[in-house]
């Protein structure tokens, strides 16, 4: 869970029942991983109407509306490695597992006492698409990350933890990084779901991305300023102030980071794009209007951030604030800065994610 998403999380009742905008493509023959060239690249964007929208990213266009209910107050959204499923965290009680081909949706629960709910914050996906794993906070009956069996979309395990909100994991899927609220993160083997080590952050973490090569570790939180963990020495190595509080993500090439934030002087979004060779913020480029001096003006505050494979677009999602009658995702051509925005759905925009079909 990213820093606006407390409050968020108040104002949803429990049981809403919401639909998914989904794209419906013809039955294909399954890719291998990596995925063919051919395939058609999708940006899927959550909000807080209760839909997740597929945008085609050759046109930054939205795709057809769906009717399938995906559970209540959708925000962290992941895509399979081969591109046929998401898996949607929900404000409480479920992850919806939709089959995109087929637009059905299986409901994974963690806790029917609605009186106890779950809440459900970080996830993550192994990079064989065998499981799925999501940081768990329930004040009465434990903190927990949950193993999610993609094979039967059914919790298969339970990793012990205190007050999870982020998890990653590595390339090769053999270590799983666990931060919690109180400024700790937790290295588990896979293998085993055993803690194996336990680093000191500065703060809670809000967003976290390893690199390719699976050597470092970056992290954001409330301060603005990321933190570069060696995960082979298994400390904070670096700090890089003034970058951003939300979502980060890392170019497919492990040369850049991109990471969201506000810029609070003028109260406008703003995406920094930092070199991971000097870990310095390079360029800073705006997402959303300049609201007025005078008045409440509304401004985008940034919570997401996706790059396509190829790294040459970005996708940022977020909020205006006071509610929000319509949903915006910025689009940010990689080589220009330019950022085209794109109208999404009737709420704020929680999560986005992108892949392949």
């Amino acid at each position: 869970m990213h820093f606006q998403r407390s409050a968020v999380r108040r104002t949803i009742a429990v049981a809403i029942t919401l639909g998914l905008a989904l794209l419906a493509p013809a039955p294909v023959t399954a890719a291998p991983h990596p995925p063919k060239p051919h395939q058609q690249v999708y940006a899927y964007v959550t909000s807080l109407d209760g839909h997740v929208y597929p945008i085609d990213t050759r046109t930054n266009k939205v795709q057809g509306l769906g009717t399938t209910a995906v559970g209540g107050g959708p925000e962290q959204v992941a895509v399979t490695p081969d591109g046929s499923s998401l898996y949607v965290t929900n404000a409480f009680k479920y992850v919806s597992a939709v089959n995109i081909a087929k637009k059905s949706v299986t409901d994974i629960p963690f806790d029917k006492d609605e009186l106890s709910p779950d809440l459900l914050y970080g996830e993550a996906i192994a990079p064989d698409g065998k499981h799925v794993y999501v940081a768990v906070q329930n004040p009465f009956d434990g903190d927990k990350v949950s193993v999610i069996d993609t094979a039967t979309n059914q919790v298969s395990a339970t990793i012990k933890t205190s007050r999870p909100n982020q998890v990653a994991i590595n390339p090769g899927g053999k270590h799983l990084y666990v931060a919690d609220s109180k400024g700790s993160l937790s290295v588990i083997n896979t293998a085993d779901n055993q803690v194996i080590a336990t680093i000191r952050l500065n703060e809670a973490a809000n967003s976290m991305a390893v690199t390719p090569d699976g050597k470092r570790l970056y992290v954001t939180g409330n301060s603005g300023t990321i933190s570069v963990v060696n995960l082979v020495k298994q400390k904070i190595v670096r700090t890089i102030p003034d970058a951003g509080t939300g979502g980060l993500t890392i170019s497919p090439n492990g040369k850049r980071a991109y990471v969201v934030g506000v810029d609070n002087k003028i109260r406008q979004g703003k995406v920094s794009v930092i070199n991971l060779t000097t870990d310095k913020v390079t360029k800073t480029i705006p997402i959303g209007d300049i609201p007025p001096d005078t008045g409440a003006g509304r401004y985008f505050r940034p919570a997401e951030v996706a790059l396509t494979p190829d790294g040459k677009s970005a996708y940022v999602v977020g909020s205006y604030g006071h509610g929000t009658p319509q949903g915006t995702v910025f689009a940010i051509n990689i080589a220009t800065n330019a950022v085209t925005p794109i109208t999404v759905g009737a709420g704020d925009t929680m999560g986005v994610a992108v892949g392949r079909l």
